[in-house]
């Protein structure tokens, strides 16, 4: 339980958050990685992810944990044609992306990867429709505080919903509400961590981490972590109970009233066949209250017709979600860690 690294995540205030994360974490981690992932000797990992990103660590215990190559792609690289064509060259087998950098890429012409692992942030459907033909695809969640994988799918169908899947080694879920009491299947709740996977806390700082480690109300006591996601428990097609996730508590908004998920209204967009990644944001309309903008990246080879993809949202959700504007965008702004930069969108 002593701590195998730290690695800093951003805080609200501006100030990072030292995560002491321990060996049997990562002891765990390894375990999930070699056998939910198919890694030998012969796998040749991508190592794609920023060092200040925990999916760098992801990375590199994927290939240790087997004795697999590690094939390094340059810090000039971020995404699209020119990550392709090195993983191409390289002839990568076992990739970790973002949803946003494995959107950039072209599936074409990367036969010889035979897994891709997708996390960070939401992974839409048509994605598994380009990705999960001829491989394995696998969604993970986990935040930095529970040793970056807390839950992962096995491999994905396309058609079928993209869940969060079941625990991981050394992982237990909970879904709790306000009073720390867990919600029926199909409610919605806040995640909560619990296990040997979850970090020691946050490096010299002991209030923050009294307030997201907190003391465990079931059993004989230890602590969970507080995720800040919602979610819900559903039944997957072969019976078993996974994890739907429906946003961040943070990420909520209020439309005339209403309080709505704005990852709704991503997979209401990204269900449309020209759409490859969408994104809403609620910006202040001035008047005290918010109005949605949407931002869209086309699949290859199509246009998006804004008027007519509204249309398409106001067929599947209340008038009230749908996007007051939408904006199609040529290529997807990505961070160093390769999730969405979200600063970097235009102001409609």
């Amino acid at each position: 339980d002593h701590p195998a690294y730290v690695i800093y995540t951003s805080g609200s205030t501006g100030r990072p958050k030292g995560v002491a994360v321990t060996h049997r974490g990562v002891v765990n981690l390894a375990a999930d990685e070699r056998d939910r992932l198919g890694v030998s000797v012969g796998s040749r990992v991508l190592h794609f992810a920023s060092p200040s990103f925990d999916a760098s660590v992801f990375e590199l215990v994927m290939a240790v944990c087997a004795g697999a190559t590690l094939v390094v792609a340059p810090t000039s690289i971020f995404g699209g044609s020119e990550l392709a064509e090195l993983m191409a060259e390289h002839r990568v087998s076992h990739a970790f992306c973002t949803p946003a950098a494995l959107a950039s890429l072209d599936h074409r012409g990367l036969d010889g990867l035979t897994t891709v692992v997708v996390a960070g942030d939401v992974c839409p459907p048509e994605l598994v429709s380009r990705w999960a033909p001829g491989r394995v695809m696998v969604n993970a969640y986990g935040p930095s505080e529970t040793t970056i994988m807390s839950s992962a799918t096995g491999p994905l169908v396309p058609g079928r919903p993209v869940t969060v899947g079941s625990p991981t080694v050394g992982v237990d879920l909970v879904v709790l509400d306000h009073r720390l009491r867990p919600v029926p299947a199909g409610v919605r709740g806040e995640l909560y961590v619990l296990g040997s996977s979850v970090a020691r806390g946050y490096v010299g700082r002991a209030g923050l981490t009294a307030g997201r480690f907190v003391a465990c109300p079931f059993g004989a006591g230890g602590r969970m972590y507080r995720t800040g996601d919602v979610v819900r428990w559903v039944s997957a097609s072969d019976g078993t109970w996974v994890l739907e996730f429906l946003g961040r508590s943070d990420f909520q908004v209020k439309i005339r009233g209403f309080r709505i998920e704005l990852g709704e209204i991503d997979a209401a967009l990204a269900a449309h066949p020209v759409v490859e990644f969408a994104h809403t944001v609620g910006f202040d309309d001035g008047s005290g209250g918010s109005r949605l903008v949407s931002y869209v990246l086309p699949a290859p080879g199509t246009d998006v017709e804004t008027r007519a993809l509204a249309e398409f949202v106001g067929e599947r959700l209340p008038g009230y979600m749908v996007p007051s504007a939408i904006m199609v965008l040529e290529s997807l702004p990505l961070t160093p860690a390769g999730k969405l930069d979200r600063n970097a969108l235009p102001t409609p």
